[in-house]
């Protein structure tokens, strides 16, 4: 019956665990939170269905044997190549800077022993990895300059806390000092044999389940694969946790990653889960109400000192300092690895009870507090930027004064498409960038390329905002370019200013704000599947380009098919508030050398030609003799479907 009553518990417990995380996900609680709030009305403190945190221990170890194997196959060790020198620097100064400036004021304020405040200020230094990750997707900011460095130093905390368990048994004193070059030389040859048994025998081992045609068989061999390590890993002196995540990383780089990741997570999210459940049933209720002030101080402490101390790591990896700011503020809360380590810090009798229950809810405060960083850190990265003295992230002095030329801000794939179509035409433009291993490259290549932040007056000034054609931006990142908006516009009200931007609502929101043109992906890239559709099912041309560009319109109201509106300055009033599409004749085009009315253009299609721009001047009376010219620009009246037709006809002659 003892079984019957673990599995009542557990229905029970999972029952009150799913209550709460629907339930606060109203609130915007993270779900880790919500876990262990569903601990504390299940354990000791609450409703006492488990009368202690060991009753849920074994299931609860498995759980995190599985979280920290998922975290080996996250682990491209070809990413971690390509982000190494961008990521190490910033990683590793957060979190050693971190650590120190705790301890230091632990030891001097606090009086406490330096071993105990060394591991609360590793504790405090990793950040959450499931949160802010979360938190970015949803923002639309994970593609974003400060996202990518977020998830890097993500990235490097999660690996750093297979160092840090090893860490665990030398400051809590179970290994003496004389022996620490010996149990660090122990523990390398340990993760060495783990790692050589993993690369040699696992994928051998999934190989042949695969070759069986068992469905079956793949998930079991996973959780043979990730347990199994871990038992050996454990057998020879390293934790579970760190044997499960070398047989994680082995595989990483195999051609089952992705199905083994797919396979191991439910059951991991289920078990992890429980392991975050367990960490609720440790939380003393009482004492952390008596303590409750003393918590919200630190929590709030941990948060100013996290932000500060990633942003000046950032600024010190050479990173803007908007960037900067924006994400530090979004790594300024403890991670779930935090409570693993605290955990192996409790177990190893390092942590007092005290301490660990201030611990516990400080950090479950700062998390609590993760949505509203993220949702104002680009905000604070803003203001700290405005409060930067100098220059104010441009290099001024190299930026050439130029006028009737186009500013290009972001030089990803976006920026690298339009310079070479502003190329081809001989339109004169300059870019500005911040990444700058992307600027050494693009000046290598010969671009005029400059450093600047394109949210910064003093940058777009620089770069001639009040002179320039146009401004036209493919900024990943969305608060940027809604900043970006605001800064041109302060400088110029009439500069045209075209936007790339993810979404149909955020391009709404910037045209609100004064872009002349929002283009989100969205819509273009499903209007272009509709097109790619309708043209599989043998839809005439012109219908498919007349149906999208209705769509398009409807969509958003951004502009018509091929090119925008013109309105030609020279024609009467009347004629001048039409809106008119302009077609340039090139080389190969059917209608040079033929006259307007060889053309008959309004008589094949409805379009009728108001004018015609040759060099510099326009031709406005037209007769059915003037023939058409290489290099002319006709301006087009008529309806969408007109106008189509009537490209074609100038084109094809169809």
């Amino acid at each position: 019956m003892a079984e019957h009553s673990l599995v009542a518990n557990l229905v029970l417990t999972y029952g009150i665990a799913l209550l709460l995380v629907v339930t606060l996900a109203r609130g915007r609680v993270p779900t880790i939170v919500a876990l262990m709030m569903a601990g504390v009305v299940a354990g000791p403190s609450g409703i006492r269905i488990f009368k202690t945190p060991e009753e849920v221990e074994m299931l609860a170890e498995l759980g995190v044997v599985l979280l920290l194997f998922t975290v080996g196959l996250d682990f491209s060790l070809a990413a971690m190549r390509q982000i190494w020198r961008t990521i190490l620097v910033a990683g590793t100064l957060q979190i050693a800077g971190t650590a120190i400036l705790v301890e230091l004021f632990l030891v001097t304020f606090v009086r406490i022993e330096a071993r105990l405040a060394t591991f609360i200020g590793l504790f405090v230094a990793l950040s959450s990895t499931a949160i802010v990750l979360k938190g970015l997707v949803e923002r639309n900011r994970l593609a974003a300059p400060h996202g990518r460095l977020t998830v890097g130093i993500l990235l490097l905390q999660d690996l750093a806390i297979v160092v840090l368990l090893l860490l665990v048994p030398i400051l809590s004193g179970r290994t003496p000092a004389s022996a620490i070059p010996l149990a660090v030389a122990s523990a390398l040859l340990a993760i060495a044999a783990v790692a050589t048994a993993s690369r040699l025998l696992l994928p051998p081992l999934l190989r042949f389940v695969t070759a069986s045609r068992r469905r079956e068989a793949f998930p079991l061999a996973i959780l043979v694969a990730s347990v199994g390590m871990a038992w050996l890993g454990s057998l020879i002196g390293l934790s579970m946790a760190i044997g499960a995540f070398l047989a994680g990383l082995m595989l990483a780089e195999s051609e089952f990653s992705h199905q083994a990741y797919a396979e191991v997570r439910p059951v991991r999210d289920v078990l992890a889960g429980l392991f975050f459940i367990s960490l609720g049933m440790l939380i003393d209720v009482p004492m952390v109400l008596q303590r409750l002030p003393l918590i919200l101080v630190v929590a709030a402490a941990i948060i100013a000192a996290k932000a500060i101390m990633a942003t000046g790591a950032l600024v010190a990896a050479m990173t803007p300092l908007r960037v900067a700011a924006t994400a530090g503020v979004g790594l300024a809360q403890v991670g779930e690895f935090s409570f693993i380590l605290g955990r192996a810090g409790v177990e190893s009798g390092l942590v007092p009870s005290g301490w660990w229950q201030t611990l516990l809810g400080a950090s479950i405060t700062t998390m609590i507090a993760t949505p509203s960083l993220l949702e104002v850190a680009p905000a604070v990265g803003a203001w700290v930027r405005t409060r930067q003295r100098g220059s104010d992230g441009v290099e001024s002095e190299g930026i050439p004064h130029l006028s009737g030329h186009v500013i290009v801000l972001g030089f990803g794939v976006g920026g690298q498409l339009v310079a070479r179509s502003l190329r081809n035409l001989g339109i004169p433009f300059l870019i500005l960038e911040l990444n700058g291993v992307t600027i050494r490259r693009a000046k290598a290549e010969g671009e005029r390329i400059f450093y600047g932040d394109a949210t910064s007056p003093e940058s777009l000034h620089a770069a001639g905002v009040e002179s320039a054609l146009a401004v036209v931006s493919l900024l990943s990142d969305p608060d940027a370019a809604l900043r970006m908006v605001k800064a041109v516009r302060e400088l110029s009200r009439t500069i045209p200013i075209v936007v790339r931007t993810r979404y149909r609502l955020e391009a709404e929101r910037l045209q609100a704000l004064g872009a002349t043109v929002a283009v989100a992906e969205e819509l273009e890239a499903s209007l272009e599947v509709v097109a790619q559709l309708l043209a599989r099912l043998d839809v005439a041309g012109n219908v498919v380009e007349t149906l999208v560009d209705v769509f398009r319109r409807e969509s958003v109201s951004l502009r018509p098919v091929h090119a925008p509106p013109t309105l030609l300055q020279s024609l009467p009033e009347a004629i001048r508030r039409m809106p008119v599409s302009s077609h340039r004749i090139d080389g190969g085009h059917w209608a040079i050398g033929r006259t307007v009315g060889e053309i008959s253009l309004r008589a094949r299609t409805g379009a009728t030609i108001l004018a015609i721009q040759r060099g510099a001047g326009y031709l406005t009376a037209l007769s059915p003799d003037d023939r058409i010219e290489d290099a002319d620009v006709l301006y087009l009246v008529g309806d969408e479907s007109d106008i189509l037709l009537a490209r074609q006809r100038l084109s094809e002659g169809a």
